[in-house]
């Protein structure tokens, strides 16, 4: 939202008496008084607040922005996006409890509304509470099926709760509505990582080098993957990758010379 922080201008004009002098004798001349130019207060209005709870959030001022989304709804409890914005703030502070209490208010005034299922069911996933996340991306589904946050949603808890078949379904779901989504892949190639189906993890690794070429986490899950495979050559080549986007890298670092030294006793 594009926001605009008003404020309130005084302008007060003040006029002199002035004299003057006739044949060396002081007359006072009789003088109207000026009119004082005033501007009304007009004190900010709910929406006011919450453009100014964004413009505080933009520059990452979290606790004045809290205070200006809380003022907005306390001129006007309907506002909807100042309670939005306001459970953005709470997860941007750590105050889950308060997200939740903020976003469940946006349901209660639009129960239509699927996005709203979406943010709560983040912040119980945030929370460690996985049931109620997934119970929450559901309700969304309901209401819009295509919401790719609201699969991908589901299938972080499931990796979460180890139900890893639930969870390639629903990032599969999400990945088939925004294929070039690569959190929802990195997510099924850590899946399919740990389940051994290393065939499947490259290529889905391999998808997010393609679309990201910089992403250094990537070529390391890449190396890893080939290191699994026994193709050496392959791991190297990814590990040597992620060491130039990311030369600090002690994990990589380490699995590149493992992989050296195993690629050196097969020759």
């Amino acid at each position: 939202m594009k926001l605009q922080i008003y404020g309130c201008l005084f302008l007060i004009v003040l006029a002199g008496i002035s004299g003057c002098q006739n044949n060396g004798n002081i007359r006072e001349k009789k003088t109207t008084p000026s009119t004082t130019a005033t501007k009304a207060t007009v004190p900010p209005s709910a929406q006011d607040y919450n453009n100014r709870g964004t413009a505080y959030q933009q520059v990452g001022r979290l606790h004045e922005a809290a205070s200006a989304y809380q003022q907005a709804i306390e001129l006007k409890p309907t506002l909807i996006e100042a309670h939005h914005n306001l459970g953005t703030v709470y997860v941007m502070q750590g105050k889950l409890a308060e997200a939740i209490v903020a976003y469940k208010r946006v349901i209660q005034l639009r129960p239509d509304l699927a996005e709203a299922y979406v943010d709560l069911g983040r912040v119980y996933g945030l929370a460690g509470r996985l049931d109620e996340a997934i119970a929450e991306y559901q309700k969304a589904l309901t209401r819009d099926a295509k919401l790719v946050y609201a699969h991908y949603g589901i299938g972080l808890a499931y990796r979460h709760k180890g139900m890893f078949s639930e969870a390639i379904a629903a990032l599969k779901q999400a990945i088939l509505l925004q294929p070039n989504f690569p959190d929802a892949l990195m997510q099924l190639g850590y899946i399919y990582r740990k389940t051994e189906q290393f065939t499947e993890a490259v290529e889905a690794f391999t998808i997010i080098t393609q679309i990201y070429p910089e992403n250094s986490e990537a070529y390391h899950e890449l190396g890893v993957c080939h290191t699994k495979q026994g193709a050496y050559p392959e791991a190297i080549k990814a590990f040597e990758r992620a060491l130039q986007l990311n030369p600090e890298a002690v994990g990589t670092q380490n699995l590149l010379q493992v992989a050296q030294a195993r690629a050196s006793r097969q020759k």
